[in-house]
């Protein structure tokens, strides 16, 4: 029997690694612009390390500063009690500044025989908008490629497969009327398993409602979309770090590039990451251009001190387009500082 769409979403939610498990030499990673290429090129599984909100990390506390996310401190007190050695190797990404540190945190820890596990990679991505940037990039993911034994003509087979994925992420992203919640699921079950053979074909179910646009920090779960879908609004879209348009259109190699140079460049030229250079009240311009956002939520978690720098310039666009707005800075990354509840009571003071 043929599972739903939401179905097939909330067993992998469920069990995030199951196919990992179940996989002979897969492989891990951690943040959000590791691009698919290089699983579908390798044809290994790969599969983001998963985190819990709202856990006990005894073990990571002893390691880790304050300044370290949540999601940081669940997954090395997963990797301290061996849920990942079922990976044979993670991939980190200096795209992301928590990441890279917990990269530099878990290489010492297992020098000192503090920590097991997998083998720890690097994915040196460069983000200056700059050509030396990029060929900084093509350096580091042809030593990526070389640890995970992709050759060339694999990586162009890859991004081939991947741009298939990108189309159908960028259409489901820009559909504001499909159900939030089930959106925000799907997001992050794909960082576990590639779902695209199987979900690809199926409609995303739709939600009644005003929209809203859900910016800011990547929430741990869809606590927050569901808090708006019990006040009768809907998540329109989204614009962090792990939302589905964080994959991009799809990669094309021009100007003389070849599939390696391609995604070099998009890896430096990303514009969803905490650490990207891209212009995030643009970025917003667009997502209010689209129409479905009734009101905006600008959600920043304590540790997010990259995009906290923003927030002045988000305003001045709101403010001038004259959308309600909630601006939520400095909150908890596990959302049980009432931010939830916070978000239902300003929508539904503006149905009021």
């Amino acid at each position: 029997m043929t599972r739903s769409f939401a179905e097939t979403v909330s067993a992998v939610l469920a069990d995030p690694l199951a196919a990992a498990r179940a996989s002979a030499r897969a492989v891990g990673f951690v943040g959000g612009d590791v691009p698919p290429d290089l699983a579908l090129a390798s044809k290994r599984m790969f599969c983001h390390l998963p985190w819990r909100a709202g856990r006990a990390t005894p073990v990571a506390d002893q390691w880790l500063e304050s300044a370290f996310p949540g999601w940081a401190r669940s997954m090395l007190e997963d990797w301290a009690a061996g849920t990942f050695d079922c990976f044979e190797s993670v991939v980190f990404t200096r795209g992301d500044d928590a990441s890279q540190r917990l990269y530099y945190y878990v290489c010492e820890l297992q020098r000192l025989g503090r920590l097991a596990g997998p083998r720890p990679l690097i994915l040196d991505v460069a983000l200056l908008p700059r050509e030396s940037s990029v060929r900084h990039t093509a350096r580091a993911l042809e030593r990526l490629l070389e640890e995970l034994e992709i050759d060339a003509p694999a990586l162009a087979e890859g991004t081939a497969q991947a741009n298939l994925r990108r189309d159908w992420y960028q259409h489901l992203a820009r559909q504001g009327e499909l159900d939030g919640r089930l959106r925000e699921n799907l997001a992050r079950a794909v960082l576990f398993r590639d779902l695209y053979p199987e979900l690809a074909g199926q409609s995303l179910p739709t939600a009644a409602g005003k929209g809203v646009l859900l910016a800011g920090s990547a929430p741990p779960d869809d606590s927050l979309h569901s808090a708006v879908h019990a006040v009768g609004w809907n998540v329109c879209g989204e614009l962090h770090p792990y939302a589905l348009a964080r994959h991009g259109a799809p990669v094309a190699a021009t100007g003389g590039d070849n599939a390696l140079m391609a995604l070099a460049r998009r890896l430096n030229g990303q514009t969803h990451g905490v650490r990207s250079f891209a212009d995030r009240a643009a970025l917003l311009e667009q997502e209010l251009d689209r129409g479905a956002a009734s009101a905006v939520v600008l959600w920043l978690t304590e540790e997010d001190e990259s995009l906290v720098w923003d927030v002045a310039r988000l305003r001045e666009v709101l403010k001038r387009r004259a959308v309600p707005t909630l601006v939520l800075p400095r909150r908890r990354w596990d959302l049980e500082d009432g931010a939830p509840a916070e978000v239902a009571r300003f929508l539904e003071g503006l149905q009021s």
